[in-house]
């Protein structure tokens, strides 16, 4: 059983620790590429099973995952769903026990979103990992 913590605010020198919080990050996909737009349906053939089997053995609260343009090829796979196209926040489909959740890829390619709006964006997740 995975030790839970409470803190008020979790801070860089976390990011270790996130998984005794609940808390699975994922790029999907575990091969280099300049972005997401540089991977394949190949790629995302191969890779949503073996995403699925982890949060199936390690059931964190939430799955976090960094960007849409990985994320809705996660979904088309993993969810087979037709329903409304995903957007960020949290995900209506659960994996198991496993919330989700989609964050603004961080990546300086995504430059839109400001440092603010991407704190912004992990603050959201704290409070839905707090519901």
């Amino acid at each position: 059983m995975r030790q839970e913590l409470k803190l008020e605010k979790l801070l860089p020198q976390h990011d270790s620790e996130l998984p005794r919080f609940g808390i699975g990050l994922t790029d999907v996909v575990k091969r280099p590429s300049a972005n997401a737009a540089g991977l394949t349906p190949k790629d995302f053939a191969i890779w949503v099973p073996i995403l699925l089997q982890k949060l199936d053995r390690y059931a964190p609260r939430v799955a976090c995952f960094h960007g849409l343009t990985a994320y809705r090829p996660f979904h088309n796979i993993a969810l087979k769903s037709p329903g409304p196209p995903p957007v960020l926040g949290p995900q209506p489909a659960r994996i198991g026990a496993t919330r989700l959740f989609v964050v603004p890829n961080p990546s300086p390619a995504n430059a839109h979103f400001t440092l603010t709006d991407q704190t912004d964006w992990y603050n959201r997740l704290s409070e839905f990992l707090n519901e």
